[in-house]
């Protein structure tokens, strides 16, 4: 039995909300008793992942090769599936990200497992194992039993403290135990988002909606944002007519 936590990197970076996954992987483990094991696909940095030792994780198993070079749902979640299996792993912890929702159910399904997704607490296993989630956009909680001997859970970001927990990690390449499967998607392109603090990452958020009247005066609202050093946000309806890109839409 262990726990694997799935690092995902941005170009081989890894941000705040990896290091909150592996604390949450981490106290998840102590509280179940068994060991932490972190899985890591495509080029990631080693000093990262050796930075990410300081909170809990002490060995790494790695997945390269040019199929894992641009993330891909189905030949990630193989590899995270080869992953689990060599590890033993009966609970497998992904963040409640766009790569993170895509590969969830996949990896469940494959495994047998119980899945929760949106995850904002440790499981209670005090006669069962409970996992607390969000759930009609965030305007409520459900504590959800998981009843298969195997589990998957997704957090969402930003919904669990930061704890170091000093140590130090080993790397062990499964690259040869994986292959990629047939028929997945091609990347084609990729366009990222630049010169703007990501919202996920943001300590602080300047959010506005619909009272602005129109697209033409957000210029206030980024003003005050970049005064702030912080991210700028909208509410749905506002992404929705397209003042905004749907990257700043907040729940609430």
């Amino acid at each position: 039995m262990a726990v694997l936590v799935y690092l995902e990197n941005w170009d081989g970076a890894f941000k705040k909300q990896s290091k909150e996954l592996v604390t949450y992987a981490y106290d998840c483990a102590q509280a179940l008793n068994t060991e932490l094991i972190g899985v890591s696909i495509g080029d990631a940095s080693e000093d990262g992942l050796n930075e990410l030792g300081n909170y809990g994780l002490s060995k790494v198993l790695t997945v390269k090769g040019d199929a894992f070079g641009q993330f891909k749902s189905k030949t990630y979640a193989e590899a995270l599936h080869v992953a689990a299996t060599h590890a033993g792993a009966d609970v497998v912890i992904l963040g409640n990200t766009y790569n993170g929702k895509s590969m969830g159910p996949r990896v469940a399904a494959r495994l047998d497992a119980s899945i929760v997704t949106g995850a904002i607490s440790l499981p209670n296993t005090d006669g069962g194992f409970k996992v607390r989630k969000t759930v009609f956009s965030n305007k409520g909680f459900a504590d959800v039993e998981m009843t298969n001997d195997k589990k998957v859970i997704t957090l969402n970001v930003n919904s669990y403290r930061l704890t170091e927990n000093a140590g130090s990690v080993s790397l062990d390449d499964i690259s040869g135990s994986v292959t990629a499967p047939d028929g997945d998607a091609t990347v084609t392109n990729v366009e990222k988002q630049t010169g703007k603090i990501s919202l996920t990452e943001a300590e602080l958020v300047v959010s506005a909606g619909r009272g602005l009247k129109g697209p033409e005066n957000w210029g206030m609202i980024e003003e005050l944002a970049d005064l702030l050093g912080a991210a700028t946000a909208c509410s749905k309806p506002v992404s929705d007519v397209g003042w905004r890109p749907h990257s700043e839409h907040v729940l609430r």
